[in-house]
């Protein structure tokens, strides 16, 4: 029974990050790596320092809420018994 609980982790952990990125119009990852998507599958090298620290506290902010999200969810899930019918 703990393994399919614990099985939520990877779901929750992906969804919190789909819906961070999507809120917030910024892909966490590619922020962090240095690049920026101008338009559709257009990625270029950030060089201005002023946006690169704007991206970089963006991406942070989102890192936490998406971090707070999946591990919130995940625990109401995994510790909240469930009822068998």
């Amino acid at each position: 029974m703990l393994i399919t609980r614990i099985q939520l982790i990877l779901p929750f952990t992906i969804g919190a990050y789909f819906l961070v990125s999507y809120q917030y119009k910024l892909d966490i990852l590619t922020a962090y790596l240095g690049f920026s998507e101008y338009t559709w599958m257009n990625w270029s090298r950030v060089r201005e320092p002023f946006v690169r620290r704007l991206l970089l506290t963006r991406a942070t902010i989102g890192t936490l809420m998406f971090a707070a999200a999946a591990v919130g969810l995940s625990i109401l899930f995994i510790f909240v018994p469930g009822t068998k019918f």
